[in-house]
């Protein structure tokens, strides 16, 4: 009740899907549309990646703890052993093997068109529940070793969006808040902002733990270690 003593409606928040892989990143960007005042709707994608268990597994915790009105999860085997991080038999660079210092080129674990896909697939559904943004983990970091993760990938998906709904829907808007950022600078956010670092899984590998090995792992540690958090993680 007002003080003018009548009934108002209760102010209706707008809406944002949240690409969420059960990772850092995007479980930040889900924190920063929340602080933002959205009402956030996580949104994951299993595509045959080998800890695929284990993220939707964090995703749906991430979920309840950021009170996301909703998380939807869905499946394509689109990618099916088109990457080593989707081909069971292949084999992922760990310990020496990964140079997260100079990245030279795109590493065994791309995968074709990832983004473009996934992206499209949550501006899809952004469209179907009304939502304004869809907030992803895009970051500087990944950046160096995966294309669709820089400002261009965005500054070009846009403008495409905007012919991509129906006439009476309003177009989606991708919002990558991390785009600039390194890991160290996301782990520093992350901590400020209370987002729950502690519930996302990172790592390449399904186990019970973090292997500690992997080149996501590997970014995870090193992350931590920069920014001067304490690392909750638990690693093989």
């Amino acid at each position: 009740m007002g003080d003018d003593g009548l009934n108002r409606p209760k102010a209706i928040r707008p809406k944002a899907v949240c690409l969420c892989s059960g990772g850092m990143d995007s479980t930040v960007a889900a924190t920063i549309a929340k602080g933002e005042g959205y009402e956030i709707y996580l949104f994951h994608v299993g595509y045959g990646q080998k800890a695929e268990r284990k993220e939707l597994e964090a995703v749906t915790r991430i979920a309840r703890v950021l009170e996301a009105r909703t998380m939807k999860a869905v499946h394509t085997d689109l990618f099916w052993n088109l990457s080593a991080l989707t081909t069971a038999k292949a084999h992922l660079p760990v310990g020496d093997e990964v140079d997260i210092q100079n990245p030279s080129s795109t590493p065994p674990t791309w995968v074709c068109c990832r983004n473009l896909v996934l992206g499209s697939m949550a501006a899809a559904y952004a469209e179907a529940v009304g939502a304004e943004k869809v907030y992803v983990g895009f970051n500087a970091e990944e950046a160096r070793s995966y294309p669709d993760n820089r400002p261009e990938f965005v500054e070009r998906f846009n403008p495409l969006l905007e012919k991509s709904v129906a006439s009476f829907s309003r177009p989606p808007v991708i919002e990558a808040p991390l785009i600039s950022l390194f890991k160290s600078d996301i782990v520093s956010l992350g901590a400020k902002l209370g987002a729950p670092l502690e519930l996302t899984w990172s790592c390449y590998l399904e186990g019970e733990t973090h292997c500690g090995e992997c080149e996501a792992c590997q970014h995870r540690m090193r992350g931590f270690e920069e920014a001067g958090v304490v690392d909750p993680t638990g690693y093989r």
